[in-house]
């Protein structure tokens, strides 16, 4: 096969072999623990695929400014499952706490190379939040995407079921406006992944309090990277309204319901996405 560039620098024989999954958590007591035993499963399951070689996959968990219960619970995680690594920072910012996580994950996979040189075109970052759950085969799809030559996938995300009647409203707006199709036009850390190589081109993530998935992807993007976007494999979330930043997911999703607002705020049209 040929070893020859492409847009982004990935080379067409770059399969991916190394994951990393960073997720920043602040203050996720309630959720955590289902969101690493669903990461969890979803690296098992990437275990048990039909590959002709062991792709090793990580968690690397950034508890940042964690005044709950957080840490207790990632300890426990971590001492069950040792693929599970966690980092404590006093960032305040969602895009610092990420690229720290990234800058941590690449140290793993540099480390367990050994005295082969790591190579970035081989590694996979995939991204999510701590008060959300991933699919089992959440993992195995985004290498599908990776293998295929994308250099950065956009992921989906469905609402949690609060149960709350409150809800109820916002819940079915969200239905009613939000593309769940292939090619869609948002983009959610919550359900991303990109290629090592491709992210540290792109200048990783940059250290924003929010939008900083948004900031990635029309890097990759300015770089003529292959960008795919899928509803294959849709990420669970939370619907609470309430957030960590005045313009997060939280707060648009409290303003869903408001004549000012639409949910297309999370889109971005001009990010070029290739479609197969």
């Amino acid at each position: 096969m040929s070893s020859t560039s492409r847009p982004g620098g990935v080379r067409e024989d770059a399969r991916i072999r190394d994951v990393r999954i960073v997720v920043p958590a602040r203050d996720e007591e309630r959720t955590l623990e289902t969101c690493l035993a669903a990461l969890t499963a979803a690296m098992d399951a990437l275990g048990r695929a039909q590959r002709d070689f062991q792709v090793r996959a990580q968690v690397v968990l950034v508890l940042d400014s964690c005044i709950d219960s957080s840490l207790e619970i990632a300890k426990r995680a971590a001492d069950r499952d040792p693929r599970i690594h966690l980092i404590e920072r006093a960032h305040g910012s969602v895009g610092r706490a990420r690229r720290d996580g990234v800058r941590t994950a690449l140290t793993l996979s540099a480390a367990h190379s050994g005295d082969t040189p790591l190579e970035l075109h081989t590694v996979w970052i995939a991204s999510t939040d701590a008060d959300s759950v991933v699919p089992r085969d959440w993992l195995v799809g985004q290498l599908e995407f990776a293998d295929d030559g994308a250099d950065l996938l956009l992921g989906t995300v469905l609402l949690a079921h609060s149960g709350d009647p409150r809800n109820t409203e916002l819940e079915t707006r969200w239905l009613e406006e939000y593309v769940l199709e292939e090619g869609h036009p948002h983009i959610h850390a919550a359900n991303l992944g990109v290629r090592a190589s491709t992210y540290l081109q792109a200048g990783e993530y940059p250290p924003l309090r929010e939008h900083e998935d948004v900031e990635l992807a029309s890097a990759v993007s300015r770089l003529g990277g292959v960008v795919r976007s899928s509803a294959r494999h849709p990420v669970v979330t939370s619907a609470r309204t309430t957030g960590r930043t005045p313009g997060g997911f939280a707060m648009f999703l409290s303003r869903l319901c408001g004549e000012e607002q639409t949910p297309r705020e999370n889109q971005d049209t001009t990010i070029v996405r290739s479609i197969r």
